[in-house]
């Protein structure tokens, strides 16, 4: 018999994304009565739970509370709340193939392997999330993530979003609600200190949709650098230097340019500051094209 498999979806105001993501997870081509859909409402305030009634006309899916609100906190509530031997967890704001979970179970049972994930694409839909997907595969914009660019199966140190055997979820405990991001980066982490190896898999298809604008992706990135510090406080080897090149980067290119127009304006020129930041900035961009 095929292993029955838990789709599991943290919900928080997610009306622009739900339909499709709903949809791509109703149609499997995997058996109708060999997996469930549970999601968990982080306390939704726009027409999320709406649309989802529209969609799901069967009533299919299980939309549980989650009065902790984070994503790590949904995701223990709908983890406790399932039965599958494997457990999907799917991110609100993407979709899937048609034959996600049929790749997922194909590709666990020809490795072995008890944790495995797809590379990433992202969805770039506006003039914003087209210039944000150039940035975010850019060599020094840390881009050389695997999860996002690798095209071939590998194992690898992280995923963005998994699948795992109960076995292991049980093995290593639930997700940290004290982080409110990221929290996959902590969970993938304790998999990998468990003995377990994570498997990246590019026939595993699903598409991401990054923020929308300016103010949702500075939110994203201000949550995200303070919870990536207390993940490396509690994991040290899991710190890279591919973390802080981008802003190296970014630091020693403006200190060029201030030296540059320093001397321009008839100041005293700067050089060795100018050639210790171009220095500085090349060392980064090589050292982001070779993480």
């Amino acid at each position: 018999m095929r292993p029955f498999i838990s789709v599991v979806v943290p919900l928080l105001n997610e009306a622009p994304y739900i339909e499709r993501l709903a949809r791509s997870i109703l149609d499997q081509t995997y058996p109708r009565d060999r997996y469930e859909i549970l999601m968990a409402d982080g306390g939704c305030t726009d027409r999320t739970l709406e649309i989802l009634r529209g969609v799901d006309r069967d009533g299919r899916i299980r939309v549980l509370d989650n009065p902790g609100r984070t994503a790590p906190a949904a995701l223990n509530v709908l983890v406790a709340a399932s039965r599958g031997d494997v457990v999907t967890r799917i991110d609100a704001h993407s979709h899937v193939a048609t034959d996600y979970l049929e790749r997922i179970v194909a590709v666990m049972e020809e490795t072995g392997e008890a944790v495995v994930g797809g590379p990433v694409v992202m969805e770039a839909d506006t003039p914003f999330r087209k210039a944000l997907v150039e940035a975010l595969y850019s060599p020094v914009g840390v881009g050389s993530v695997p999860y996002r660019t690798l095209r071939r199966r590998a194992h690898v140190e992280s995923l963005q979003t998994g699948s795992f055997r109960r076995e292991v979820l049980e093995r290593v405990g639930p997700f940290d609600e004290r982080l409110a991001v990221v929290e996959d980066l902590d969970m993938n982490t304790r998999i990998r200190e468990a003995g377990y190896r994570l498997l990246l898999d590019p026939s595993i298809r699903f598409w991401y949709y990054p923020r929308p604008g300016y103010r949702a992706l500075w939110r994203q990135i201000f949550m995200v650098g303070r919870v990536k510090a207390r993940i490396l406080k509690k994991h040290p080897r899991a710190f890279k230097s591919k973390y802080v090149l981008p802003s190296l980067f970014v630091l020693a290119a403006a200190a060029a340019v201030v030296s540059a127009l320093a001397a321009a304006l008839g100041g005293r020129p700067l050089p060795a500051l100018a050639g210790l930041a171009l220095l500085a900035a090349y060392a980064a961009a090589a050292g982001a094209l070779a993480a």
